[in-house]
């Protein structure tokens, strides 16, 4: 029967391709291919082309069903045939991918290789070019004598390997389009003369790389020690590790762990996460966490949270609170679209001084006309009242919740919500990996596809595990949701997601 499994995953993928191609040759006048893996991304201020427009449609809510479905079976066919020990090294040494990636945006490979276009950059060269950028101290100086073309080549080749650049003559390496995506479109000179604002005015996916892979990928790497917490790896004594010395920030004497994570076990401290970010000398961590969710919009179909809920039906003058909106990259999209309505970002004081800077010369109309703003919200504090007595007519927390386990996750909005208030939930909705009675699936039954569509929708069961490895948080199910919602005097009334997806915007009303 295996032979039966191997073809019905075949036809799974070739129909995809059918439907995808089908796709592509209706969307207009003229007919366009799928983009190119050799061929980077048009960058956003480039000419409208044939190019940007398949990729614009690539990206697409129409697309999206049958590349994951690709996805999936690709994967499930490869988990299948492939021998079960070498799938096995693979993951294991998925690390050593994630930090090539790492190595690529922090030595701004990417930006160094645009220039060169589809020829390419000897490895020679691109190696002294990242020299020539890295920021002129005695420290740094030092740390570049490693960092020679013979080791450089070795980290190139891997991601050549997988598809992240390419190697098109020997030692000569281009970018593609997966690589292209990390593009934060900053000359060679700005990067040079200013390295810290270097996701200022992206579209953050670079500062998502960057994050992803330095403290939460490090803290991951503890989840086994912090679920089977054997005296071989940690002093039952301390919450720090083998080395239980005292932590070198006075402020971390002063505060108790709320949620032991694995976080703590990494960074030997008792802070939680937030407090950590922002001990002095970390504004650059906390700065970049902003831009962060401000590439988190690739989870999402473009524009999906302005689907998330009818808001042109709310009257003028309407308020949109953003809990935890950090530098309001969701809100800003509504408050663009919709002059409807205003916007009010609650967070921590230390985000909102990061906020108007964050955005560079974008969206000074909304900031100076007041339509967008910012106040100082302690999540776990009772909420404040705005000064002129208004009440919210929408709380929007995106990706919020996820931080918090379920006795903090409910927390302080019931309490500010009037009668006609809604509540949107912008996070995962993890499904079974099998069928489940009573839960949708995103295949049909006779599919030879996982229910949740496999390796397709991965990223949302390692985020999970991410929220779990940062703050003790985690993903939930549309079960697991309706349940806290309900708990906390709200009733889950419509979920939005688009096809094949699992992220979601929740919609609940007050009970």
């Amino acid at each position: 029967m295996t032979f039966q499994a191997i073809r019905a995953l075949h036809a799974c993928i070739g129909s995809a391709i059918d439907e995808l191609e089908r796709i592509f040759h209706q969307s207009g006048p003229t007919s366009l291919d799928f983009p190119p893996l050799n061929d980077p991304v048009s960058p956003p201020d480039a000419p409208p082309c044939s190019e940007a427009l398949a990729e614009e449609l690539a990206n697409g809510p129409a697309a999206l069903v049958p590349i994951r479905y690709i996805v999936a079976a690709c994967a499930q066919l490869s988990a299948t045939v492939n021998r079960p020990f070498d799938g096995l090294i693979d993951a294991i040494q998925g690390g050593q991918l994630s930090a090539c990636v790492r190595f690529m945006e922090a030595a701004h490979v990417v930006e160094i290789l645009r220039g060169a276009g589809s020829e390419g950059m000897h490895v020679d060269d691109i190696c002294q070019a990242i020299v020539d950028l890295r920021p002129k101290s005695s420290v740094t100086c030092q740390d570049t004598k490693n960092l020679t073309p013979e080791r450089l080549v070795h980290v190139l080749r891997v991601l050549a390997t997988t598809h992240w650049l390419r190697e098109v003559s020997p030692n000569v390496f281009a970018n593609n389009r997966r690589s292209s995506v990390v593009d934060t479109g900053k000359t060679l000179e700005d990067l040079r003369n200013d390295p810290a604002n270097k996701f200022t005015g992206t579209n953050g996916i670079a500062a998502s790389v960057s994050h992803i892979s330095d403290e939460l990928s490090k803290s991951g790497m503890h989840l086994t020690e912090w679920l089977l917490p054997d005296v071989r790896y940690i002093n039952p004594s301390s919450h720090y590790g083998a080395s239980p010395e005292p932590p070198q920030h006075s402020r971390d004497d002063q505060q108790g762990i709320r949620h032991f994570a694995p976080f703590n076990l990494a960074y030997r401290t008792k802070l939680g996460y937030f407090d950590w970010l922002e001990l002095p000398g970390h504004a650059h961590k906390l700065k970049r966490v902003e831009h962060s969710m401000t590439g988190t919009a690739g989870w999402e179909v473009k524009g999906e949270v302005l689907r998330a809920f009818p808001w042109d039906q709310l009257a003028e003058g309407s308020l949109l609170v953003d809990v935890g909106g950090g530098i309001g990259s969701a809100s800003i999209q509504v408050a663009q679209v919709h002059p409807n309505i205003r916007v009010v970002v609650e967070d921590r004081v230390p985000v909102m001084d990061t906020a108007h800077s964050a955005w560079g010369s974008n969206h000074k109309e909304l900031f100076q006309s007041g339509r967008v703003s910012w106040r100082y919200r302690d999540f776990f504090a009772p909420w404040k009242p705005f000064v002129d007595g208004k009440v919210p007519d929408v709380f929007l927390l995106r990706l919020v919740l996820h931080d918090w386990p379920d006795e903090d996750a409910r927390r302080r909005l019931r309490p500010a919500a009037g009668p006609n208030t809604k509540l949107i939930i912008g996070d995962m909705l993890l499904m079974h990996a099998c069928h489940n009675n009573g839960e949708s699936a995103l295949v049909k039954q006779d599919s030879p596809l996982l229910a949740n569509l496999g390796a397709a929708n991965l990223q949302p069961y390692l985020l999970d595990l991410m929220m779990t490895a940062m703050l003790a948080g985690k993903e939930r199910t549309m079960a697991e949701m309706a349940e806290l919602l309900l708990s906390a005097g709200w009733k889950m009334s419509q979920v939005r997601r688009s096809a094949a997806s699992l992220w979601a915007y929740t919609i609940a009303v007050p009970v």
